[in-house]
């Protein structure tokens, strides 16, 4: 069944319109593609009734279907932090960038190339 997105509440659940049913508070269905999802009032949502109609869950949006796209850009003002266990990298606003960890290593197919001012080693 579909229904119509009324709100979003501080919780995080949302309140759909749903045929015969009226407003219904809704469950959203946590997927891994779905973070990037931003949900509008209005939108038409896809929704399943569990547990004999006890809980209702939206499962998605309902419209085309967008490619990832062939680029992506995330923008920070002073640092933007990616970390994995005991390894991390950061890039600064200031231009400098540090990669943290137990060993770091560089492949590279072709020509590896470290252009500077000045390069340091130990």
């Amino acid at each position: 069944m579909t229904g119509r997105l009324e709100r979003v509440e501080a919780d995080g659940s949302l309140i759909v319109e749903l045929p015969v049913l009226g407003l219904q508070n809704v469950a959203w269905l946590e997927a891994g593609g779905n973070g990037g999802i931003t949900l509008q009032h209005g939108d038409q949502l896809l929704v399943a009734r569990l547990h004999g109609g006890a809980l209702i869950v939206a499962l998605g949006r309902v419209g085309r279907y967008s490619p990832p796209a062939a680029e992506l850009t995330i923008e920070t003002a002073s640092t933007l932090s990616l970390k994995c266990g005991a390894s991390s990298i950061d890039l600064r606003a200031d231009g400098k960038v540090m990669i943290r960890g137990e060993d770091v290593l560089v492949r590279a197919k072709g020509t590896q190339r470290i252009r500077a001012g000045t390069v340091a080693i130990n």
